[in-house]
């Protein structure tokens, strides 16, 4: 029962802090939210851009925005099973808003990612374009303001796919907001904070600032700099005068800092400089930056030290999608998400393969993630027929340049990659990234995924060729200096609630695409074996599509065999499992949504593997039992019992009879074979004799109510708080039915609209903005985001046959 009743344990862990909201600091003190109140229209109209144009019929919403995920699946989409079947196409977005032009401002409007090719107008000027669609960028509509209403135009074109090997999105799918500030400025990303010395005793800061003198003449003006510690308090302060010349001009301060508190996977404390542009008394413009105070070194015989203390990068590798809300990801959705990988222990995270929202890499400073930062996936060779490569040549300059003056403050960030397998990429042309990368910072080691063979980088980056035998071996043996990481490694596959005794082998039993040729005897000799649970299969008729729960259906190798690796590699000094949560597209056996390699399905609701990384990464007691026991028709059988535990013994108990007591071993799991009968297991964990943790699992009767719990009980009414509501079918004591596929039908009434419901089946082609969805072993997911307006929120859900059931939620005046 406690693996079904996950979600409501880890409801306080997962409440929203709101000072996340207020994380992504963008600099300039006059930040105006523009997310809200937008015109939107699908499909192509050229006279769109004219600040006349006529949009008054056109849908009425608020941003972030991606109409593919509002879409149905259809297998005739051009996206194919790259896009998980959603459409792309062209949409247009407009704004009016009303401006009150005064001299010596600027206003500017920053975009935090629209995919893809998009173009921005204002009041009919063309401003730009930038083809990359995961890119934060900014322009000045200053020039061509008007003193009343002003119109913002935006193209998004997304119409020839597929234009990304994964789910990309569509549309203004991140925050947009307009910045004011003075004719001198520090411009957007116009900082650069780094600590070339740390110890505990103390640190040197080094400060940065690009200062944009707009006035057309000399000014001579003073530099005031305060470095803030975590509790807001003043600890150091520097004051320069300054001669600035039109155009950008480059100011650098230094301050040293007594006793300072690190920042660390533990202990996020973060300082801010706060600059301050003074003409006199007056201040003419404020720009603000968080950072951490910490060091990061990196090499073959330590591996990653972060402080100077050895650390093991526990990662996964994450989409930049969340299931049913698709690529325009509220900050809720995306803060629970980020909670339960370090509820579970992870503490990496590689953005895979594209630069991430902003917010994104906030929550990870505060929460105290190891970032791997990736600018591309591949470079000027497309690797899906209409994808960045192939803008790649004219934009790659102006897009690093941006991605790296964007992330470089963040202390969670400790590694560039510069691209995912690029294929038959030129090693000078490495160089030449490298270079471009180190003269825009110099604190952070470099790597590419796969891109091992030049010798440019600082990190011998390794995939799905790391998990083969030997392979990382050999090349320790032929480079021992160079530190080695798990970019992308492992991959295994599961289905959350489905299970089979025998081993499973992508290459052998469920071919990808792009293994149709491969031959199971010459790949068999890479791949660590894992022997099969039983000599029949124990589970039968399982779908093709979907994989086993237990640790047994690989790649390559699997989870348990790739840690131990892990452990014995010191110059290995981290990996990245392919993938954190179940993600939109690249599905391995078509038709479907997903490959299935996610630790948790596309609603979030963790599969198996959870407890194991969480039993190996986590040294919080615990212990987790597999599978459910209810298997009608199955009387007498045998069933693997798995139970995954960090203590040194399991007891396994069957309806108050003892099965045996197991000691921890180097098999990292502890296994029981059991006949089975109705009844409950319960696993009894110990260290030192003493009981740590325990868990149930109880056969479960026919299914006779509706469950329904919500990760908070109020919300803000802010138009961005989500709740979280998890449906399971139960029978009439409350056990999770664990093959229920019942179809649910949600009512919503009051101040707030369903933005996505999942079940995690990645063959369930059901809308993600429905009102009904099926069961899918006995859970589903409902999010519901709140309107701008206060009052009650109501879920009722219904299936045939079962009673009614209804949850409520206060939303509250902000």
């Amino acid at each position: 029962m406690l693996f079904y009743r996950f979600f409501l344990c880890v409801t306080l862990l997962l409440a929203f802090d709101k000072s996340f909201s207020q994380l992504v600091v963008y600099g300039t003190s006059n930040v105006i939210d523009f997310d809200f109140d937008w015109r939107f229209h699908l499909g192509d109209l050229p006279r769109a851009s004219n600040a006349s144009y006529d949009d008054s019929q056109w849908r009425k919403l608020d941003l972030p925005h991606d109409w593919g995920a509002e879409s149905s699946f259809d297998l005739d989409n051009a996206s194919g099973w790259r896009g998980a079947y959603l459409p792309g196409g062209i949409g247009w977005y407009r704004k009016n808003f009303d401006w009150k032009k005064k001299p010596g401002q600027h206003l500017f409007i920053q975009f935090d990612g629209v995919y893809m090719n998009s173009e921005v107008w204002i009041n009919g000027h063309r401003l730009g374009k930038r083809p990359y669609g995961y890119i934060s960028f900014q322009y000045d509509l200053t020039p061509y303001l008007k003193d009343s209403n002003n119109s913002i135009a935006i193209r998004a074109d997304n119409s020839k796919l597929p234009s990304g090997r994964w789910y990309t999105g569509s549309g203004i799918y991140r925050h947009v907001r307009l910045a004011l500030t003075s004719d001198i400025f520090i411009p957007q990303w116009g900082t650069y904070v780094t600590t070339p010395r740390v110890s505990e005793e103390s640190a040197e800061i080094s400060v940065k600032a690009e200062i944009e003198n707009k006035t057309g003449v000399q000014k001579r003006l003073t530099i005031l700099t305060d470095i803030l510690a975590p509790d807001g308090k003043l600890v150091n302060q520097k004051s320069t005068q300054t001669t600035l010349d039109t155009g950008l001009n480059f100011v650098t301060q230094t301050a040293t800092i007594l006793r300072p508190l690190l920042w660390s996977t533990e202990t996020t404390r973060q300082y801010t400089v706060r600059h301050r542009i003074k003409n006199g008394a007056r201040i003419i413009d404020e720009y603000s930056t968080r950072f951490g105070i910490r060091s990061i070194a990196v090499n073959a015989k330590d591996g990653f030290l972060l402080n100077g203390k050895k650390l093991k990068l526990n990662g996964v590798c994450n989409h930049h999608d969340a299931g049913p809300v698709g690529a325009a990801v509220p900050e809720e959705v995306l803060l629970r998400r980020l909670k339960l990988l370090k509820a579970m222990g992870c503490n990496a995270i590689r953005t895979a393969h594209n630069p991430a929202a902003p917010e994104f890499y906030a929550m990870c400073d505060s929460l105290g993630f190891l970032v791997l930062d990736e600018a591309f996936d591949g470079w000027d060779k497309p690797k899906a027929e209409f994808d960045y490569g192939l803008y790649f040549n004219e934009w790659w300059k102006a897009d690093l340049t941006s991605f790296i003056k964007r992330d470089r403050n963040h202390p969670s960030v400790v590694i560039w990659s510069i691209g995912n397998e690029v294929p038959e990429f030129e090693h000078a042309f490495q160089k030449e990234m490298v270079d471009l990368l180190k003269g825009l910072d110099t604190t952070r080691p470099i790597t590419q995924a796969k891109g091992f063979s030049a010798p440019y980088t600082d990190l011998a980056g390794f995939n799905g060729d790391g998990e083969m035998k030997g392979t990382l071996e050999k090349y320790h043996a032929q480079y021992p200096d160079k530190p080695l990481l798990g970019t992308e490694i492992t991959h295994t596959l599961q289905t959350r609630g489905v299970y089979a005794t025998k081993t499973a082998y992508r290459t052998r039993d469920f071919k990808a695409p792009w293994e149709a040729n491969a031959k199971w005897e010459n790949v068999q000799k890479t791949v660590t074996m894992i022997p099969d649970l039983t000599a029949e299969e124990v589970f039968k008729d399982n779908p093709k599509f979907y994989q086993s729960s237990y640790d047994n259906a690989i790649v390559r190798i699997g989870v348990r065999d790739q840690f131990k690796k892990a452990q014995e590699l010191a110059y290995l000094f981290g990996t990245f499992r392919w993938t954190g949560f179940d993600y939109l597209g690249e599905a391995a056996i078509q038709p479907a949504r997903t490959a299935n390699f996610g630790i948790m399905d596309l609603a979030g609701f963790p599969k198996d593997h959870y407890y194991l990384y969480k039993s190996l990464w986590n040294p919080a007691p615990m212990v987790h039992l597999l599978p459910h026991w209810t298997h009608p028709s199955k009387e007498g059988v045998s069933i693997p019992m798995v139970a995954y535990s960090n203590a040194e013994s399991v007891e396994l108990f069957l309806n108050g009879k003892s099965l045996g007591e197991q000691k921890s071993s180097d098999e990292l799991q502890f296994l029981w074979m059991v006949p089975y009968q109705k009844g409950t297991l319960k696993a009894i964990a110990r260290k030192s004799g003493k009981v740590v943790s325990e868990t149930t699992v109880t056969t479960a009767g026919a299914a006779a109510k509706i469950e329904m719990l919500a990760d908070k009980q109020k919300v803000s009414a802010n138009k961005r708080d989500v709740i979280h509501v998890e449906i399971n079918i139960t029978d009439k004591n409350g056990t999770m039915v664990p093959d229920a596929g019942n179809l649910l039908t949600f009512t919503l009434s009051g101040p707030g609209k369903i933005i996505g419901v999942e079940n995690g089946d990645i063959i369930d082609f059901s809308p993600m903005k429905s009102t009904q969805r099926k069961a899918f072993k006995g859970k589903c997911l409902v999010m519901i985001q709140a309107t701008g307006d206060p009052g009650v929120i109501k879920l009722i859900a219904s299936a045939e046959g079962l009673p009614l059931s209804g949850i409520s939620i206060n939303s509250q005046k902000p």
